[in-house]
């Protein structure tokens, strides 16, 4: 199922197509199974079975894809639009976002009910976020526009990523262009999440005070990390442990030890079993709705409710069954969740502990019980390290050389910070009964603080250690599935000791040597322009094999954050090694193979010209073979201007506002 739901999201099939393949797949092995008796050995039953659950996919992701539903929103021509917030308002540097529901396309004469979502932003004004909640129901004007994709190579893909989570459209909006007209919707239990993450902001305030101390906290307790320091994520990234910052599977399992060990003289009988599986199940869930059932939490909720089912039972549930059950579950419920980098490493890390973990946990038995326990983090770790790192190179192109000090050091600390964090937070609430409670949780958030304050420290020096971490790694999706078969075949070799698994581990590691020197030849040979597409910044990049050029504006050269948004990316792509720098001022012209550009306010003749503002261009240097783009300096009206001029000229220029990012072949 899994595959037709990944084949479908990028070669999307109609739902009706789909639809009539399935029913005529089933119709097959219907048939297979009944008429000819085919069982799961057979052939011609298995490959319809496949086929089969592939197609199941397919239509799975295709009732899930808003688009379909003739009652989407964006079927309606309407002026205004009733939609519900379904979140709390983000503030942001430059606006307020907030996803929404639309529930009315509004015209004068009619009103429509429709469905689908929105994402909204306000203009940046604080006397509006007093106005704005969970569950307002806004009357607004519809200028919703679809969202636009990349506009630089590689660049990250903000459409996609808000299509797997059924959000088409977006809008922005100014004071005048909605009311309010309603401040009490929602769902209730979302209101109550809600409330309680404001009441942690407010503990964590009063008892810890500290803002980067703060923002780290709410990532441990509900997974909200986008106050976090930009360069002390990349810090936690660098060093294997920025998993720790996400709620997910480890703090659910936290969670669900806590249960276990309360309540773990309620296994004798099967009543008391079935009491602890309910316990285990309403405070997963009410941990979950409190983190606002992000996909890191759903994955670890759903899985560990399997696991209180399976304990159930007296038998031990198998916990590959758990694993598969789980991503099914998850899937039906909404199959976009397979896009997500977190649940493909989720599961991939699930399974590595949970197949190999033992086998490295046996190689050393110790004396002492906190030996054993060292030994337990390590092994862990290197077993989820070797079924997820591939996927890491590909997404991240980077490995935590330190992941074993790092997250023996870290999640230890991590651990403790969260249990301190949830006795501040009983402590805070019994203090609004019962004062004298308010200096037991001044006590925990003085031990958050320092413990938090440590962690950072110890995050930050890990990275800064010499070669902590390999950056710049690029394969391809080949290469990351060659390495996850060669992988797999040398973890079974260490295993079974049979010798024809080392045999196909080499044979696939081969491969990939194979493909990686075919990937490095085609690097070497490359020669291009590209020319970026970046709001009022100009940005280009020279390329010459491995070794390339960009020339800037200081804003984006001395700005890392900007740089690594846009350009990184594809410097990565590139297979580059070596980057030089040159800052634009106004006017410049370089050669590359005998080709000529020009960079500046002015247009010369037989020159690629590369314009940065808006001039007055002499017809006669003109000619129907003089290249000419027009950058992302300048402004939407300044480059229409100059395109619509050139038009009238019979001269076709680039416009880089326009179809984004240029890239220019230069041939040797």
């Amino acid at each position: 199922m899994a595959i037709g739901v990944g084949i479908n999201m990028f070669f999307p099939a109609p739902l009706t197509v789909s639809i009539i393949a399935l029913i005529l797949s089933s119709s097959i092995l219907l048939l297979c199974w009944k008429i000819f008796q085919f069982k799961f050995h057979n052939i011609v039953f298995g490959i319809f079975f496949n086929l089969t659950f592939g197609l199941v996919g397919i239509v799975l992701h295709n009732s899930h894809n808003h688009l379909n539903y003739q009652q989407h929103f964006t079927n309606y021509q309407s002026q205004y639009l009733a939609v519900t917030l379904t979140e709390p308002p983000l503030l942001r540097k430059n606006s307020i976002k907030c996803k929404a529901e639309v529930l009315q396309a509004v015209n004068p004469n009619s009103t429509t009910q429709v469905d689908g979502y929105v994402m909204l932003y306000f203009e940046k004004d604080s006397s509006l976020l007093s106005k704005l909640g969970y569950g307002s129901r806004l009357l607004i004007k519809n200028t919703s526009q679809e969202i636009k994709g990349p506009q630089n190579p590689y660049e990250f893909n903000y459409k996609r990523y808000l299509a797997f989570n059924q959000i088409y459209r977006q809008a922005y909006l100014t004071a005048k262009n909605f009311i309010v007209i309603d401040e009490n919707g929602g769902n209730i239990l979302w209101k109550i999440a809600y409330q309680a993450q404001a009441f942690f902001n407010q503990t964590l305030l009063t008892y810890v005070k500290s803002s980067s101390e703060i923002a780290i906290s709410k990532a441990l307790l509900y997974g909200y990390d986008d106050d976090i320091d930009p360069e002390l994520v990349r810090a936690y990234s660098n060093t294997g442990t920025l998993h720790v910052l996400a709620v997910s599977g480890m703090h659910v399992g936290l969670i669900f030890w806590l249960i276990n060990l309360v309540l773990k003289y309620f296994d004798k009988k099967k009543y008391q079993r079935i009491i602890k599986a309910i316990v285990s199940l309403l405070i997963i869930w009410a941990y979950s709705l409190l983190c606002g059932l992000s996909p890191s939490i759903l994955r670890a909720s759903v899985m560990f409710s399997f696991v209180a089912l399976g304990n159930m039972v007296k038998n031990k549930p198998n916990i590959y069954n758990t694993l598969a059950a789980s991503a099914f579950t998850l899937l039906l419920f909404d199959s976009n969740m397979l896009a997500s980098v977190g649940f493909q490493l989720s599961f991939l890390a699930v399974f590595g502990i949970v197949s190999i973990q033992k086998y490295f946990k046996q190689w050393f038995t110790f004396k002492y019980w906190i030996s054993n326990q060292i030994w337990n983090i390590i092994s862990v770790s290197i077993a989820a390290q070797l079924a997820t790192f591939p996927l890491g190179l590909l997404y991240f192109h980077q490995f935590p050389v330190y992941f074993l000090a790092s997250n023996l050091l870290i999640i230890p600390l991590t651990t403790i910070i969260i249990f301190v964090a949830i006795a501040m937070i009983f402590a805070a609430g019994l203090a609004q009964l019962i004062p004298i409670f308010s200096y037991l949780a001044l006590c925990f958030g003085f031990v958050v603080k320092w413990l938090i304050y440590s962690t950072n420290i110890i995050v930050l020096w890990l990275e800064k250690l010499p070669f902590s971490y390999i950056t710049g790694i690029q394969i391809t999706e080949i290469e990351t599935i060659l390495i996850f078969i060669a992988v797999a075949y040398t973890c079974n070799y260490f295993i079974t000791r049979k010798q024809y698994l080392a045999k196909n581990a080499l044979f696939f590691f081969i491969m990939v040597f194979i493909v990686n020197a075919y990937e490095d030849f085609k690097i070497e040979n490359q020669k291009f322009i590209t020319i970026y597409n970046i709001n009022k910044t100009l940005a280009m990049q020279i390329v010459n094999g491995t070794q390339s050029t960009i020339i800037a504006d200081s804003s984006l050269l001395h700005n890392p954050d900007k740089f690594h948004f846009h350009l990184q990316q594809h410097i990565w792509a590139s297979g580059i090694t070596k980057v030089d720098t040159i800052t634009f001022s106004q006017n410049l012209q370089v050669n590359i193979n005998q080709l000529n550009v020009n960079i500046g306010n002015k247009i010369l003749p037989n020159y690629t010209n590369i314009l940065t503002e808006k001039i007055f261009i002499d017809t006669n240097l003109l000619a129907s073979n003089t290249p000419i783009v027009i950058s992302s300096k300048l402004n939407n009206l300044q480059s229409q201007s100059i395109a619509k001029f050139l038009k009238t000229k019979n001269i076709l220029a680039d416009n880089v506002l326009e179809k984004g990012a240029i890239t220019i072949n230069i041939e040797p």
